[in-house]
């Protein structure tokens, strides 16, 4: 190991989510009295100063599967660099700023943590995405954040719409238009006349339910 992305975060989380990132290129472990981001990726650069943009990246799409997995938004942030000698001793190390949290889905915290071959869920969705441009674009397109109705939409857009949606038998139609339609409504702020609501339209709260089970089942069968 010649470094060691530090993190910010809550203790508790960082050691309940440190299961589902086990893998080479990504891995979440306590080192002395911290929490560090791990990853093969680093080994590459010699100097500690150009981790940080790949911890970035590696951090963004961690955070990204604990977003749809687990409803965390945003909830850990590189805080600095931390480089090793040889001998494993810390060398130098730069500093970062931090983030704060909010609550958790205990059950996606197990679904991330189970078992794909050797690894865990979450690390082989971010060795996926290092790999397929299409499981980073996903990750990415629901973001960190949390959804808005223009995500919404989206998402069952990249999924191929109701059709193929319906075809790989993950919903019925009549969902998918509700959820479309009322996204659409919304996204371009509410134009009754040129994309009304339908007459059953769910909550943002469901849709995003809805769309998140979707993005899960599309992500696991590109593993």
């Amino acid at each position: 190991m010649r470094y060691a992305a530090i993190l910010s975060g809550q203790v508790q989380i960082l050691e309940n989510i440190a299961p589902c990132f086990s893998g080479d290129e990504a891995r979440i472990t306590k080192l002395d009295n911290t929490w560090a981001l791990l990853s093969s990726d680093f080994e590459a650069y010699a100097k500690a100063q150009d981790v940080f943009p790949i911890a970035d990246i590696i951090l963004h799409r961690i955070n990204c599967a604990l977003a749809l997995y687990t409803r965390l938004l945003s909830p850990f942030a590189v805080t600095y660099i931390q480089a090793f000698d040889d001998a494993g001793r810390p060398l130098n190390r730069g500093v970062r700023g931090s983030v704060t949290i909010n609550v958790y889905s205990a059950e996606g915290i197990a679904e991330l943590a189970s078992l794909q071959g050797l690894q865990s869920l979450g690390s082989a969705i971010v060795h996926k995405a290092n790999s397929d441009p299409a499981v980073n674009e996903a990750l990415s397109l629901h973001g960190d954040n949390g959804l808005g109705w223009p995500q919404i939409y989206d998402i069952i857009e990249f999924l191929g719409g109701a059709n193929e949606i319906v075809r790989n038998g993950w919903a019925t139609k009549k969902r998918i238009r509700d959820i479309r339609q009322t996204a659409n409504h919304f996204r371009h702020l509410g134009s009754t006349k040129k994309y009304p609501l339908p007459a059953t339209h769910p909550t943002i709260t469901e849709a995003s339910t809805f769309v998140n089970d979707l993005l899960k089942r599309w992500i696991t069968s590109r593993l």
